[in-house]
């Protein structure tokens, strides 16, 4: 069993103890914590419609079939500024692969939210900040407004996989995507 690591998180305001679940979690190196669930253990993805930022819409239909990267943020957030070429680099490394991204910008108007995506170069969509609020619900608990930056990885069975609370590594992120894709072959 893995020792559980509670880290605060820069963004949130609090501390991640009052937060931290009941399964083992660990440090993923970029002030977070890490989290993997069992596939049997794992939170289905309920359903929801949100509207993109750069317009049209998405829905749970669409995360049917491919592993699924998740990522909470907001423009006005440090570590979410400092992950996002993180997240930039592993979509582009994982598109091909068959992963997808979707954003889920909360707490922010959209004008600022466009902004960062042009000026980090984010190349995925993402969810306005006025349906975040409504579609984070979907996730079973496991994102919260209040603990930005959080990224999950959802399986292609639309299961919650791994969650990472706070800003995420290149490595760990890597490594949760590729633990997931592994489980699909």
């Amino acid at each position: 069993m893995l020792p559980l690591v509670l880290v605060a998180s820069a963004c949130s305001g609090r501390s991640r103890e009052a937060d931290a679940p009941d399964s083992p979690a660990i440090a993923n190196g970029a002030g977070g914590y890490v989290q993997e669930y069992e596939p049997g253990d794992r939170a289905l993805v309920d359903d929801f419609e949100g509207e993109l930022l750069g317009g049209g819409r998405t829905s749970s239909d669409d995360l049917v079939g491919r592993v699924t990267v998740v990522n909470v943020w907001g423009s006005w957030c440090a570590p979410c500024r400092a992950e996002a070429p993180v997240l930039r680099a592993a979509h582009e490394r994982y598109e091909q692969r068959g992963v997808q991204f979707l954003g889920l910008n909360v707490r922010d108007n959209d004008a600022a939210a466009r902004a960062f995506e042009k000026r980090f170069e984010i190349g995925y969509p993402s969810i306005t900040s006025a349906d975040s609020p409504r579609v984070s619900l979907a996730f079973g608990g496991l994102l919260s407004a209040s603990a930005v930056p959080t990224t999950l990885v959802i399986s292609a069975d639309r299961r919650v996989a791994a969650r990472v609370t706070g800003e995420v590594s290149a490595g760990t992120l890597r490594a949760l995507i590729d633990t997931t894709l592994g489980e699909e072959r």
